[in-house]
């Protein structure tokens, strides 16, 4: 049958650092949509209407400083039913360093963020989704996304243990750094000395990785090689766990283009699994 875990890494009005790296890119006007605090709100009011015509759940992993200036569109998303929250740290930190060419010739490089931040960063965001949506957070995705996620840096495990945290999606790129992501299963940190710590990878295409390879204008290809991946997904019994954005869906004009809508539509049709990922990590963990 198989599984697609879906997950929006929802950051407006939290990546200026790095949007101000990528000023040159041809795509820029679009890529901006994500230092407006507004864009939100717009992007979870279209998710919610796609996710309640389907009739499927996701995850919003949101960032704290997100949530603080789009608080009533993530408690509004929240009450929908249809939407799990977790945490993407405060201001989209990264764990790793970070080398990104968006477009060719514009190469944007983010140094990993010191151990101190980070432990902030996730106590920061975790109290403040207790706080203002009234649940205990227990997921978190990585900014970015590494080449074999935290493999081998016990010393990051003990960062996102040490905040409480039961889960990280974090392995979201193939060994050049880009994408299409391997079909790399989830698996507990146990030769890191961490198995209680569930890694999610996020497989595949990125949308913005897409967009960004491909151009904002091809959502209709982008969908038949999200149908294609449903097939391996449901032909092999896998676990996908899927990565968009909020601000790509109004890059990208899901409303008018229904990328997204269609691949939904598509799996659920297939016969597979669409699920959160925090279901997912309760359904695996016991926990």
């Amino acid at each position: 049958m198989g599984t697609i875990l879906v997950g929006y890494d929802t950051e407006t009005a939290a990546v200026g650092e790095a949007l101000a790296l990528m000023s040159e890119s041809e795509n820029f006007h679009l890529l901006s949509l994500a230092l407006d605090a507004e864009t939100c709100g717009r992007a979870l009011e279209l998710l919610t209407d796609v996710h309640t015509d389907v009739g499927v759940p996701a995850t919003l992993f949101v960032c704290g400083r997100t949530l603080l200036h789009a608080l009533e569109p993530v408690r509004a998303a929240k009450a929908s039913g249809l939407f799990d929250v977790q945490q993407h740290t405060f201001s989209h930190v990264p764990f790793k360093d970070i080398e990104y060419a968006p477009v060719p010739g514009v190469l944007a490089r983010i140094p990993a963020a010191p151990p101190e931040a980070l432990r902030e960063e996730l106590a920061v965001t975790s109290r403040l989704i207790r706080d203002h949506l009234g649940h205990e957070c227990v997921g978190l995705r990585t900014p970015f996304g590494y080449y074999r996620g935290l493999r081998d840096r016990p010393d990051l495990l003990e960062i996102v243990r040490g905040a409480g945290l039961k889960y990280v999606t974090s392995w979201g790129r193939n060994e050049q750094n880009g994408n299409p992501t391997p079909w790399v299963q989830p698996f507990a940190y146990e030769e890191e000395g961490y198995p209680d710590v569930l890694e999610v990878p996020f497989q595949f295409w990125l949308d913005v990785v897409w967009f960004d390879s491909h151009g904002y204008d091809t959502g209709p290809a982008l969908l038949e090689a999200l149908k294609g991946a449903v097939d391996e997904v449901a032909e092999n019994d896998l676990v996908y766990g899927a990565c968009f954005h909020d601000w790509v869906m109004l890059a990208s004009d899901e409303r008018r283009v229904e990328w997204l809508r269609g691949f939904l539509r598509y799996a659920r049709d297939r016969g597979v699994e669409v699920t959160t990922y925090t279901d997912y990590w309760r359904r695996v963990t016991g926990g």
